[in-house]
Parts: structure tokens; sequence; C-alpha cells
């Protein structure tokens, strides 16, 4: 017998596209950050430039709110492809707050590699 569960009210698919600005020969560089939300379980996925990164994370709702935390990368370890640990378990990566027909990030631990320099630092529903 199959059950049926109702879609979190974050369930879904997010997108933040990092801009880095010009490289050599003037060429937009970014880096495109995918959060796919499946109630309380998510991925992050970063690729761009020099960025090629895989999270599993946890997803809980706290009111109106979406705390995003580090679980392992995607191979279930908890250094990067480098060896490196970037983050420990359950720590806070950021924040998603719906803002009227928007969403405002917080971010918090989440290493993005540089400042956003072409627009609104934030994930958008596809």
């Amino acid at each position: 017998m199959a059950s049926a569960f109702a879609a979190g009210p974050w369930d879904g698919t997010y997108v933040y596209e990092q801009g880095l600005g010009k490289g050599a020969g003037g060429i937009s560089l970014f880096v495109t950050h995918t959060l796919t939300i499946d109630g309380p379980q998510c991925r992050l996925k970063a690729e761009g430039y020099q960025t090629n990164e895989r999270i599993r994370c946890n997803a809980t709702v706290k009111g109106d709110r979406l705390e995003v935390s580090f679980q392992s990368f995607r191979d279930g370890s908890t250094v990067n492809r480098f060896g490196v640990k970037e983050y420990t378990i359950n720590q806070p990566l950021f924040t998603l707050a719906r803002k009227g027909d928007g969403i405002v990030t917080t971010w918090q631990g989440y290493n993005r590699n540089g400042i956003d320099t072409a627009g609104l630092p934030t994930f958008r529903k596809l």
C-alpha cells in the first residue's frame, strides 16, 4: 500500500546564480548554486568557475524560515574532495525566508568563494 505525503511549504528547487565579475578577455564568471528540498532532506550543488561541489544537507522549517545545515558531502564524507574539512555536521549554512513574492537568504557558514558582484545574493524558486 502506497502512502501519499503532502509536499512541505519549502519543497522544490531553488537557484542562486552568483556573479563573480569579469575574467580574462572580459568573460563573465559565475557559479550556479542549486538547492533541492524534499522534506527535511536537501541537496546543494555548486557548479561554475573553478567550482564543482555537492553537499547533503538538512532543511528545518522554523516559522516562516527554512534553515539549511551541513550533513556531509555527496560521498558521505565530512571533508571535501581535497581532504579539507570546510564544515562541521549540523553547521548552519544559510537561512531562507519569504519576503513578499521573493526570498531573502541570510548567509551563515556556506562558503561561496567570494562576494556576488552581479546582483542580489539570494535564491529564487524554480
